[in-house]
């Protein structure tokens, strides 16, 4: 199986488009992040949260994949 690298930003919770900041800001537990598409405050634990839990989505699903291409041609 090669390596595979995903993306995966964090998203507004209200609009969900892409939160963008100064690329030098860390935001830490209990920061709100501003969305500068509707100005809503996100919570940054939420969004980390979401944005994990579909970075590992993408990943298992890709390792699943992998594993069913792998197994076929086991077994050919």
């Amino acid at each position: 199986m090669e390596d595979k690298s995903f993306e995966i930003s964090l998203k507004c919770l209200f609009c969900d488009s892409p939160l963008k900041a100064d690329s030098e800001k860390e935001f830490d537990s209990g920061d709100l992040i501003e969305c500068i598409e509707c100005h809503e405050l996100n919570d940054y634990d939420s969004v980390k949260e979401i944005a994990i839990e579909y970075g590992t989505a993408q990943a298992t699903e890709y390792a699943k994949k992998e594993l069913e291409k792998s197994l076929k041609k086991l077994f050919k």
